[in-house]
């Protein structure tokens, strides 16, 4: 295999078996679509609609000291949840940008799994080795990634549908709670997460009932969706994305995420720098926008003042299915007051109105 053909799921198969349109994504062949994207995207928010995030990351944490030492990785706090329970959190660098966000659920003090975005696994699991072996901390960590499958189940039906499989499963588990399952004889966890702003649920489970599983989801009525609908359903509710939003350049504060940053823990690995950037003062702002007219801004266009001096760029740019217009997240100087802002796109200079980043 050439090094340059991206790697396959092991819903690969089954993709194509269901039409998916098969694309390149961070080195990995993954459906952008099946049908349409609209579609998809409004299935999700009216129905119930599954997708293949099986390129995202799973790590392992054990041993005596495992509690101690993801907390003192992340900076969020452990402390604020218990056992079956799930916490999304930024993984810092000294200087308090992103390694990654992430999730990590604690099973117990010395059991937790993380998972992880797709392009930072091999990252992630680096920085998470490399800070053990500096440390005292007795624990250990395994990158168990290529073992498991991520099938996120998503919509206002989505617990109807599941009810099928893992009856009164669902209802137990609060948002961010997990519990584990078995499918086919092989075994995983439903965990009450997704990226879509609704109900639902992201079922990790062992490759070799994978396929099977996603097959039964589809012949039970959830629509197979692909990464189109599912950018363009984190944008509407304004979630950041690893690489947009976030990236080794961003410092949680400007991003908007001091909510998973707790200044208050006794350290974690970025506090200083964050504690000094809150005194300084951060230097940009993390804003929403919609455009009325076309064309979409995309991401890696301008803001501009009057001027026509570049004040910031855009992150990301869809158009939204459900708001009919152009919508989007950038970086625009913090010291910029005015309602509306003026983008450079590619074709010409438009005017979009700054809004909330939850656009619905």
């Amino acid at each position: 295999m050439s090094s340059l053909e991206p790697q396959k799921t092991a819903l690969h198969d089954n993709h194509v078996k269901h039409g998916g349109r098969i694309v390149d994504f961070a080195g990995w062949a993954l459906p952008v679509q099946y049908e349409s994207i609209i579609k998809e995207h409004k299935a999700v928010r009216e129905d119930v609609g599954v997708f293949d995030c099986s390129h995202m990351g799973q790590l392992f944490v054990s041993g005596p000291d495992a509690y101690d030492y993801v907390n003192h990785m992340i900076s969020n706090n452990l402390d604020k949840i218990t056992p079956g329970r799930g916490l999304y959190t930024g993984l810092l660098y000294e200087n308090g940008t992103f390694v990654d966000d992430i999730i990590v659920y604690l099973r117990s003090r010395t059991d937790i799994f993380i998972v992880v975005n797709a392009a930072n696994v091999d990252k992630d699991f680096a920085w998470f080795e490399k800070n053990l072996a500096e440390s005292d901390f007795d624990a250990k960590v395994d990158n168990r990634s290529s073992e498991f499958s991520l099938l996120a189940v998503q919509g206002p039906k989505a617990s109807e549908k599941l009810e099928n499989f893992f009856p009164g499963l669902y209802a137990t588990l609060k948002t961010f709670g997990h519990a584990e399952i078995e499918f086919a004889g092989a075994k995983g966890f439903m965990c009450r997460t997704g990226y879509t702003g609704e109900a639902g649920v992201e079922l990790i489970i062992e490759n070799d009932a994978a396929g099977e599983l996603l097959d039964a989801l589809i012949e039970a009525g959830v629509i197979p969706c692909g990464l189109g609908a599912r950018d363009s359903l984190r944008l509407e509710k304004g979630f950041s994305l690893y690489g947009h939003e976030i990236n080794d350049t961003t410092n949680a504060l400007e991003a908007g995420l001091a909510w998973v940053c707790d200044l208050n823990k006794s350290s974690f690995i970025g506090k200083d720098a964050l504690v000094a950037i809150k005194e300084q003062g951060t230097t940009r702002k993390l804003v929403g926008f919609k455009a009325s007219v076309r064309p979409i801004p995309r991401e890696g266009d301008k803001f501009v003042n009057e001027a026509g001096e570049e004040i910031g760029f855009v992150s990301s740019g869809t158009m939204s299915p459900l708001l009919n217009c152009g919508i989007g997240l950038g970086y625009l100087s913090k010291d910029y007051q005015g309602e509306v802002v003026k983008i450079q796109t590619r074709r010409k200079l438009m005017e979009v109105e700054l809004c909330s980043r939850s656009f619905v």
